[in-house]
């Protein structure tokens, strides 16, 4: 009986250590192993075979056997990955990547984890969109930086960069530059849609309003007759204008929302 006891402790034991395994593993890369474990499960086989081959290196001929044997059952979800395994085995990944598949690797954690800020701006029908571009770009710069991105996001890129120090730099600036090139496309696409409706419609439109959204960035803007050349960040979506709220009107493809003062 004390034999059972023991021999049932071992396994519960052997469970949450497998658990504990997966959930560290998990957090290393990130905290979404799955697309991590696509991209390995689809390696072609001398691609594969470079990876277990460094993996019985460091880990002995065992180990390497075992994963040639497994694989097919890995791959299949016949077998499910032991977080402990998982954990060596795609260590050896990153080195191999081309720097394409970092950033879509960094990208589906980006995604769910980036940083979120949002911010208003009042311009007025002649500012220039240029100016505007490059201040909301640069304000969105301002929000990625290592000290406010979450640890998911560090982990993953960690990983990806697998102690070079360049790869790393690369990962963040390559997403610094994607959201300020989002802002600024954004922004020549639908702004000066607003400022003509300010313009051709003076005397029935005091106000139009975009709300760009850039991965997890909130962009609010409100174009004024009052405000002339003028461009002004904001606290709040409140812009004075020369009267109250009147209806709103969705313009579909290009999702803009004005908001048309009499």
């Amino acid at each position: 009986m004390a034999r059972y006891r023991r021999s049932v402790y071992t396994g519960a034991d052997f469970a949450r250590r497998h658990l504990d395994e997966a959930a560290e593993f998990s957090r290393e890369i990130g905290g979404n192993d799955k697309d991590v474990k696509e991209y390995f499960f689809s390696l072609p086989a001398n691609k594969l075979d470079i990876i277990l081959t460094e993996y019985g290196r460091k880990f002995g001929t065992e180990a390497e056997n075992y994963a040639r044997k497994t694989f097919h059952a890995w791959r299949t979800g016949e077998r499910g990955m032991s977080g402990l395994v998982a954990r060596r085995l795609f260590s050896f990944l990153p080195p191999h990547m081309p720097l394409s598949k970092k950033y879509e690797l960094a990208e589906n954690v980006w995604r769910y984890f980036g940083p979120s800020s949002r911010h208003y701006y009042a311009i007025g029908p002649t500012a220039n969109v240029n100016t505007l571009a490059n201040i909301i770009a640069e304000k969105l710069d301002s929000t990625v930086t290592v000290y406010n991105t979450p640890e998911n996001i560090k982990n993953r890129f960690q990983w990806l960069a697998s102690g070079d120090i360049n790869v790393e730099e690369q990962l963040w600036n390559y997403f610094r530059q994607l959201q300020k090139q989002l802002a600024v496309q954004k922004v020549h696409l639908e702004i000066p849609i607003l400022q003509r409706q300010i313009i051709n419609h003076a005397d029935k439109t005091g106000l139009a309003r975009s709300e760009l959204h850039i991965n997890k960035h909130i962009i609010s803007i409100g174009v004024s007759r009052n405000f002339a050349e003028k461009i002004q960040e904001t606290p709040n979506q409140y812009i004075p204008s020369a009267g109250g709220y009147g209806c709103a009107l969705l313009l579909v493809g290009a999702s803009i929302l004005l908001l048309l003062i009499r």
